[in-house]
């Protein structure tokens, strides 16, 4: 995990890690009215965009920010079901108007002689924001908001959450619970 992120997308890491099948999350920000549209289908740094979005709308909107948050999950039944959690909280967050989707990604499943299958899938939870001309600051805030959308769903849901959860602690938020 790493932490040298703002505050605000830490927020949204440490709900997303109170799931015990969350393996690893990563927040990245691009600007994607500065991407070319025909960069759209280079691989490599532009492999992650939300291509089809994009093709869709000829490139971002003026002054239109990602941030692309990567999810990684255990290959077992908390990663199973902490993905459909989320996919469902995505889901309504985006029923009510958020610029929001998830979708999967994963690399090809051989490069030369080395077999990926099964060792690249990830989940991307992108995240749309018109930005001002002075900085991210919008971006951070719709991610802190996104942390305690996702910490009220998961507090509404515990009981069905159960053992899927680690338990918190006073002075990280989340703890390595003992399996």
């Amino acid at each position: 995990m790493v932490n040298d992120y703002p505050k605000q997308v830490k927020c949204f890491h440490d709900a997303l890690y109170r799931f015990r099948g969350v393996i690893e999350v990563n927040t990245g920000l691009k600007p994607l009215d500065k991407i070319p549209l025909e960069d759209y289908k280079s691989p490599g740094k532009m492999g992650d965009l939300p291509h089809a979005l994009l093709q869709r709308t000829q490139g971002g909107l003026a002054n239109e920010a990602w941030a692309n948050t990567d999810v990684i999950l255990s290959y077992d039944r908390a990663g199973w079901l902490t993905l459909e959690f989320l996919a469902w909280w995505v889901r309504e967050q985006s029923r009510s108007g958020e610029q929001i989707q998830m979708r999967p990604q994963a690399l090809s499943p051989v490069t030369g002689d080395e077999i990926q299958l099964g060792h690249t899938l990830k989940f991307v939870i992108d995240h749309f924001c018109i930005l001002s001309h002075t900085g991210p600051e919008a971006m951070l805030t719709l991610l802190a908001a996104r942390g305690k959308s996702l910490g009220t769903a998961i507090e509404m849901h515990t009981d069905v959450l159960g053992d899927l959860l680690v338990e918190e602690t006073a002075e990280s938020g989340i703890s390595n619970l003992e399996e």
